[in-house]
């Protein structure tokens, strides 16, 4: 019935209040370098980039 063509990993938002949370921008580097040799699985910086934390629900 449906076809999947690909996966993302968005990281979250700096702003979303966990505490211990690493900075996106290592969430995202360290993301990256273990996707590298993924060819179906991509990181996606959008949702860290935004001014504030925001729900799931809007990331999709």
């Amino acid at each position: 019935k449906y076809r999947v063509i690909g996966g993302i990993i968005s990281p979250v938002n700096d702003k979303y209040g966990k505490q211990g949370l690493a900075a996106a921008e290592h969430r995202i580097a360290m993301a990256r370098l273990a996707l590298e040799t993924s060819e179906w699985v991509r990181v996606d910086p959008w949702e860290s980039e935004q001014k504030q934390w925001c729900e799931t629900i809007a990331v999709l």
